[in-house]
């Protein structure tokens, strides 16, 4: 059974702009690469595999432990249209603690005051009981922190100086 959890987040700046910075897996996942609560105090290494660092066929690797546990896992795009939208997903075998996998996206929706970006995560749970049990639990709490994070992270780096995000 697929979960699915999205978030949306106005933007005072243009598609492309937006599009930029969350094409950029850096950026749209540095949530990961700093300590925190939802990372149990730890953080995730990302590697680019791929020598495109963009568009279909971009993946990348995430590594690291977490509360002693292997995390590594390699994501791809899978879909890919330049400032409008973007899919990504879990390939081969990932090894994580609250999904078994999962495929991400992006969209942009440009509006007279800038751009709306909805990301959205559809996740399976793991295989075994533990695991189920742990994702039912913590798995859509997981992903809002994620997506929050991704959706804030990119409104506050693009809207620095704005008079428009000042406004709000």
């Amino acid at each position: 059974m697929s979960r699915r959890v999205s978030e949306a987040v106005e933007i005072a700046a243009a598609p492309e702009t937006v599009s930029a910075h969350v094409d950029d897996f850096q950026n749209v996942g540095s949530h990961m690469t700093e300590r925190s609560m939802a990372m149990m105090g730890r953080r995730l290494r990302l590697d680019r595999i791929s020598e495109n660092a963009t568009g279909v066929g971009a993946c990348y690797r995430w590594h690291g432990r977490i509360a002693g546990l292997a995390i590594d896992l390699t994501e791809v795009v899978t879909e890919w249209v330049p400032n409008r939208h973007q899919v990504w997903e879990t390939v081969g075998d990932p090894r994580l603690i609250i999904m078994s996998g999962y495929r991400m996206s992006f969209t942009l929706a440009p509006m007279s005051t800038g751009t709306v970006l909805t990301i959205t995560i559809e996740y399976e749970l793991p295989g075994s009981l533990f695991g189920r049990v742990l994702g039912w639990l913590l798995g859509d709490v997981y992903s809002r922190w994620c997506l929050r994070r991704m959706c804030r992270d990119t409104r506050k780096a693009l809207e620095k100086g704005s008079v428009l995000a000042e406004k709000r």
